[in-house]
């Protein structure tokens, strides 16, 4: 087992790169963040797309990784499917993929890479977890990676093994038993906010904000009312008989600051036209992909969650790619972007918990 240990009384940092499909490739950007802010971690441990950009990162090639992604676009990720028409084990066979970017690398083995390294995956047969230390790079990654019934399970010492989010989502104690004293674990699957929530959260924004112009105008009529009368000004008789209604613009009678009200409104009801429109759409079955890919992420979230609350780390990151499906591997750059912008975000909580190790 890889052991790393602090020198000179630093903390030893370690990465756990969780998993997350498509949406992993934010860690690519959590990693050039960190790298920004001269964080460099000793040891990492990644389960299933964190495994991964884990790898590449071990290598010193995550560059190459990202550039790589970023050239990615629906075409070429069909063509990277090796289809399995025996449909032995899964419908795509998960060589291709790997051998395409791991092909030409100056390391083969994980023993041999310049940075501690660990792929988490599972025995399909016993449900043990599995730590991949030493052993053929491409092989460790590809059983990391493999989710079952889409990617074949991956043949390695006697056992078959398939994606380690079944077992270990998030392997933060993977990083403490390589000797981590301060684990920062980037969480893909779960970003606090909920996609539809959020979009009722707007809409509720818009009709509290209309309310506070109300309001608003209620009390400068009633305070002007009220200014003229202790004024002692002679008020016309007339004034307090209904008036016929004047034709005005709506932002003349909007308070100061209210311009483009009435556009605010238009786009909430915009956005609750598209809430109500995916309700609609929920009477649809979805397909065969789909309905595995979301199986899986419910069980990892569950997972997940009690694994952390037994090992939890020092710092958390949940980049926000919850617009981002874990099929969508064309988006890689919003992943990546959404990677840099949340850990630039947390930038003074982690460089903290760093020092107090």
């Amino acid at each position: 087992m890889n052991k790393m240990t602090g020198s000179n009384g630093e903390p030893c940092i370690g990465l756990a790169l969780g998993s997350g499909a498509a949406k992993g490739f934010a860690h690519i950007g959590v990693l050039k963040e960190l790298d920004e802010m001269g964080i460099r971690p000793q040891v990492i441990a990644g389960t299933s797309m964190g495994a991964f950009v884990g790898a590449a990162y071990s290598a010193g090639c995550l560059d190459k990784l990202e550039r790589w992604v970023r050239q990615l676009d629906n075409w070429k990720v069909f063509s990277l499917l090796d289809i399995n028409w025996t449909l032995n084990g899964g419908v795509i066979g998960g060589i291709k993929p790997f051998r395409a970017f791991f092909e030409g690398f100056d390391y083969e083995n994980i023993e041999d890479l310049p940075l501690p390294f660990t792929a988490v995956a599972t025995d399909l047969h016993s449900g043990q977890e599995i730590w991949l230390q030493e052993g053929n790079l491409q092989d460790a990654v590809s059983a990391s990676c493999s989710i079952p019934g889409l990617l074949s399970p991956k043949s390695l010492a006697g056992r078959w093994l398939v994606d380690g989010a079944v077992v270990n989502p998030v392997p933060v104690d993977v990083c403490r038993a390589m000797g981590a004293t301060v684990v920062i674990a980037v969480d893909v699957t779960e970003d606090g906010r909920p996609k539809i929530d959020r979009e009722h959260g707007e809409v509720k924004r818009v009709v509290s904000q209309r309310s506070t112009y109300t309001q608003q105008s209620e009390l400068e009529r009633e305070s002007e009312e009220i200014a003229e009368t202790a004024s002692g000004d002679k008020l016309d008789p007339s004034a307090n008989l209904p008036r016929p209604p004047v034709k005005e613009n709506a932002e003349d009678r909007a308070p100061p600051g209210v311009s483009g009200f009435s556009r605010l409104m238009e786009q909430g009801m915009e956005q609750l036209n598209q809430i109500r429109s995916r309700r609609d759409h929920k009477s649809t079955p979805p397909g065969m992909f789909d309905t595995m890919r979301k199986a899986m992420e419910v069980l990892e979230r569950r997972h997940k969650r009690t694994r952390m609350m037994g090992s939890p780390p020092d710092v958390l990151i949940m980049p926000k790619v919850g617009a981002i499906s874990g099929t969508d591997y064309a988006h890689a750059a919003q992943a990546i972007e959404a990677g840099q912008i949340e850990t630039r975000r947390l930038r003074t909580w982690i460089e903290d918990m760093i020092e107090r190790a």
